[in-house]
């Protein structure tokens, strides 16, 4: 059966409050289960939707020795995405079904991205998500390590990503959790979360398939006008952002804790209906289609 094949996820620790629209175009659009991390309480706030799960975190001597059980994530939440990290290595140690289905939380879906998905994981790709650049990446153009992040073939953004379980390396390894998290390697440099963890796989000959653009090779740039993209409204940070107003402490740069509560703002504004008299995130594509929106049947009218 497909559930015994495929476990989707996503991740919301103190921000639950964003996963309303995320989970009510999710089931509007597929027949799949999800699972939500976050604390039960946070859970048992959500209105009640079909195929919505509660992802329990596993305490045992394993994970309290690894920092992967519900204290250490949650203390990892006030340093950046290591809780995630940690969250991740919790998972991909303790699953057992074949395919593992990441999803960002800050996702409108407007139609099935999740069939394409699977349908390439069984065609025996190993990694499936869209590609995130390295040669023809806008930045860290200058110096030694730019001429070494041109040398890599292009990674997946993980806001959506499918991976077969035994393709992904290192899963017991004690740096796991730096890995996934995205620090670098002693060898060469990284862009971001889970790179290190793809480019291992890669080099053991595991295959990755760049969903929006799987003609383009192992180098070039996403293809936004692809079905993997049309049928998302995809945001960054919207759930950082909201951590950071409810929790200032967290450590992070400036840089990001501005851009992360302008786009919860902006998500806010748009799906929880709420004017939070702050400055929000400047995308004029994300706002056109935020405006077309139809919140009953998840599309965008014309």
């Amino acid at each position: 059966m497909l559930e015994d094949e495929v476990f989707i996820w996503t991740e919301a620790f103190n921000c639950s409050e964003i996963l309303p629209p995320f989970l009510k175009s999710f089931t509007h659009h597929h027949d799949f289960t999800i699972h939500i991390a976050t604390s039960k309480n946070e859970f048992q706030s959500l209105p009640e939707i079909e195929n919505v799960r509660f992802l329990p975190i596993k305490d045992t001597l394993s994970s309290k020795l690894t920092y992967t059980n519900e204290k250490a994530i949650l203390r990892g939440f006030k340093k950046g995405h290591l809780g995630t990290a940690r969250l991740w290595n919790q998972v991909i140690r303790n699953r057992r079904e074949t395919f593992l289905i990441h999803l960002d939380a800050d996702t409108v879906f407007l139609g099935d991205v999740i069939s394409p998905l699977i349908a390439a994981l069984k065609q025996n790709f190993d990694f499936v998500g869209t590609r995130r650049p390295y040669l023809h990446r806008g930045y860290r153009t200058i110096g030694t390590d730019a001429r070494l992040l041109d040398q890599h073939p292009d990674a997946s953004n993980t806001d959506i990503i499918g991976m077969r379980r035994n393709a992904i390396p290192g899963r017991y390894s004690p740096l796991f959790t730096r890995w996934i998290r995205g620090k670098r390697p002693i060898r060469y440099p990284v862009v971001d979360f889970f790179d290190p963890v793809l480019f291992q796989a890669l080099r053991k000959r595991k295959q990755v398939q760049y969903l929006d653009s799987p003609e383009r090779g192992n180098q070039s740039i996403p293809n936004e006008n692809s079905h993997i993209f049309t049928n998302r409204i995809s945001f960054a940070a919207v759930g950082s952002g909201l951590n950071f107003l409810k929790n200032p402490e967290v450590t992070t740069s400036p840089g990001y804790r501005a851009y992360a509560i302008s786009s919860y703002a902006l998500y806010a504004k748009y799906l929880l209906d709420m004017d939070l008299g702050l400055p929000t995130l400047s995308n004029s594509n994300i706002e056109e289609r935020l405006k077309r929106l139809n919140q009953r049947t998840w599309t965008l009218n014309k």
